[in-house]
C-alpha cells in the first residue's frame, strides 16, 4: 500500500482544511494510506480516525524544546511515505523540508494556499513576512514539485522566478451539493430568525485577513439607507470577539448574524443574496469558487486574484474607495441578484472536485 503524509498546519475551519478534506472524499483510500500531521485540527483528526489512518499532532513548542520538537518529527517523517504534501501558507521552519528528505520520502510537494502570512499583530506580520521570504530558498530547494492555489500564491511561496513554474492545484468543489436550494433557503431563514428580503453573506476565518470589521463598515452605510437587508457572517477565528464588539459599537446587532463555523456551509449560501469578500489578501479562496457554484454573485476586493472569477459572477473592487463605496456597490448588485446556475463553466475551468483528484493522484504516483 502507498503512504502519504499530509503536512497541514492549519486551523480547523480553515480553507486548506476543507481542500484537503474535499480532496480526500474523492481520492483513493483502499490502495493509499493518508496519514496526517497537523496542529490541534478536530477536523482533520475526525477523519483520520475513521478512516484507520494515523493523525499526529503538533503538541511540542519548537522554542521551549527544541530537542523534543526535533525527536517529534524525526519519528514522524521516518515512517517510510511515498510522499509528503506539504500544505502552508507561508514557512517559518526549514527543518521541516529537511526532516521529509532525511526520513526517505520519495515525493515532496510543497503547495502555497496564500499569498501572505496571516497574523494578527501588524509589526509580526512584518516580520514574519521577511522570515519567509528568507526561508523560500529550501521550498524550492526540496521540493519535488511545486503547486499554488493560483499564480500569485505560487510567487509567493517560491519567489516570481521559480513560481512562475509551479503546478495550479484549483481549489474544487463538489459543485452538485452548492447548488442552490429553495429549500435551504427557507428552512434556513426561518430558524436564523431572518425575515429581511435580502441576505448579504461572507463566510470565513475571522482573521486580519478577511477584514470582517470593513465589511461592517460598509453595511453601517447601506443599513442608514435601507432596512430590508441582513449581513450573516459566518465562520470563528481569533478575531470573533472583536468583530462582535465593532457590530456592537456600530449598532448593528439587530441587523447582523453570527453563525459559527458550519460543516454544511453549502446549505448557507441558498439563504444569501450577494457574496462579499473584502480581503487584505488571498490565494484562491475556496468559499468564492463554493458560492458561485451556487450561483451567487460577489463583490470582493482586488487584492483577490483575477481569476477566481470562473463565471463572470465575481466583481473586484479597491478597499481605497472605501466603506461608502462598497455600500453603493452593494446596495445596486441586490437589485439584480438573480440565481444563475454556472456549474458548467465551473466545472469546464477545472474546479470540479472528480477532477481536481485524478490530477492530485497523478502527481502523487505517476
Amino acid at each position: 500500500m502507498k503512504k502519504v503524509l499530509i503536512f497541514a498546519p492549519t486551523a480547523p475551519t480553515s480553507g486548506i482544511t476543507q481542500y484537503i478534506l474535499n480532496m480526500l472524499s474523492v481520492l483513493d483510500t483502499e490502495n493509499v494510506k493518508y496519514d496526517i500531521l497537523s496542529f490541534k485540527n478536530h477536523r482533520l483528526k475526525a477523519w483520520a480516525e475513521a478512516n484507520g489512518t494515523e493523525y499526529f499532532e503538533f503538541d511540542i513548542s519548537p522554542y521551549k524544546n527544541p530537542k523534543g520538537y526535533k525527536a517529534f518529527l524525526k519519528n514522524v517523517f521516518s515512517k517510510g511515505y511515498d510522499v509528503v504534501h506539504f500544505h502552508l501558507s507561508s514557512i517559518s521552519d526549514l527543518r521541516i523540508f529537511k526532516f521529509a528528505k532525511k526520513g526517505g520520502a520519495k515525493r515532496i510537494i510543497v503547495h502555497s494556499h496564500n499569498s501572505f502570512t496571516d497574523v494578527p499583530s501588524k509589526l509580526r506580520r512584518i516580520v514574519f513576512g521577511n522570515l519567509h521570504k528568507l526561508l523560500r530558498v529550501f521550498a524550492n530547494r526540496y521540493s519535488d514539485y511545486k503547486c499554488a492555489c493560483s499564480q500569485v500564491a505560487a510567487d509567493w511561496m517560491f519567489g516570481k522566478s521559480k513560481g512562475k513554474n509551479a503546478i495550479i492545484m484549483n481549489n474544487a468543489v463538489d459543485i452538485s451539493k452548492f447548488a442552490y436550494n429553495e429549500n435551504h433557503r427557507d428552512d434556513l431563514r426561518e430558524s436564523l430568525g431572518i425575515t429581511t428580503k435580502y441576505v448579504i453573506g461572507h463566510a470565513g476565518r475571522f482573521s486580519v485577513q478577511k477584514n470582517q470589521n470593513f465589511l461592517l463598515d460598509a453595511f453601517k452605510v447601506l443599513s442608514e439607507k435601507r432596512d430590508d437587508c441582513t449581513l450573516l457572517l459566518i465562520g470563528n477565528g481569533e478575531l470573533t470577539n472583536s468583530v462582535k464588539q465593532h457590530a456592537r459599537d456600530l449598532n448593528l446587532e439587530d441587523k447582523v448574524v453570527f453563525v459559527d463555523f458550519q460543516e454544511d456551509i453549502y446549505r448557507y449560501y441558498s439563504v444569501m443574496d450577494l457574496f462579499v469578500m473584502p480581503s487584505l489578501f488571498e490565494g484562491l479562496p475556496i468559499t468564492l469558487v463554493e458560492s458561485q457554484s451556487n450561483g451567487l454573485s460577489s463583490l470582493v476586493s482586488d487584492t483577490v486574484t483575477k481569476n477566481s472569477d470562473l463565471t463572470g459572477l465575481v466583481e473586484f473592487m479597491s478597499l481605497g474607495d472605501g466603506a461608502e463605496k462598497w455600500a453603493e456597490r452593494i446596495n445596486s448588485k441586490l437589485e439584480n441578484g438573480k440565481r444563475v446556475d454556472r456549474s458548467e463553466e465551473i466545472s469546464r475551468n477545472g474546479f470540479s472536485l472528480q477532477g481536481q483528484a485524478k490530477v492530485v493522484s497523478d502527481l502523487y504516483f505517476k
